[in-house]
């Protein structure tokens, strides 16, 4: 069965299939979904090209892209900075995509790869050669939260 993408995702149809989880792994899985994904897209593009309405779709399509709770996301957007991709400072974006459990294996980067390619370049007007993304895996205790870090959260 297909379902539609929700509104503000990356686009493309998921597969729905029946999964049976231990209780242990369901626990894991939870403990990681409720971690706090970082976004932080950098770029030459002036600020005029980043409305709050594309934060909110951006934030909406790293969280399906990563399997996160869109409201757990953390998103920046930096315009207008100095930059140079492949030696030319064309039009051009950085993006760092950190995240606990979900950015530490070249599959699952290639899969987040190709749908937040798609939603930039559509958004962006931009080509595939002007935006380079940066998988930043981190550790439950690297990250900081309610005067603790995750880990014993």
């Amino acid at each position: 069965r297909k379902l539609q993408p929700e509104e503000g995702g990356c686009g493309g149809s998921v597969a729905v299939l029946p999964l049976v989880l231990h209780a242990d792994l369901l626990a894991d899985q939870i403990r990681l979904d409720s971690n706090m994904p970082f976004i932080e897209l950098q770029s030459n593009l002036p600020a005029s090209s980043f409305s709050e309405e594309f934060v909110k779709k951006l934030s909406s399509c790293a969280a399906a892209a990563l399997g996160k709770p869109a409201e757990r996301m953390n998103v920046v957007v930096k315009p207008g900075l100095p930059m140079l991709i492949a030696g030319s400072s064309s039009s051009c974006v950085m993006l760092s995509v950190s995240a606990i459990g979900v950015t530490d294996t070249a599959d699952k980067n290639k899969e987040h790869s190709a749908k937040l390619f798609e939603f930039l370049t559509r958004e962006l007007g931009l080509t595939e050669e002007r935006i380079v993304i940066v998988f930043h895996a981190l550790q439950p205790h690297q990250v900081g939260k309610k005067g603790t870090v995750m880990s014993f959260l």
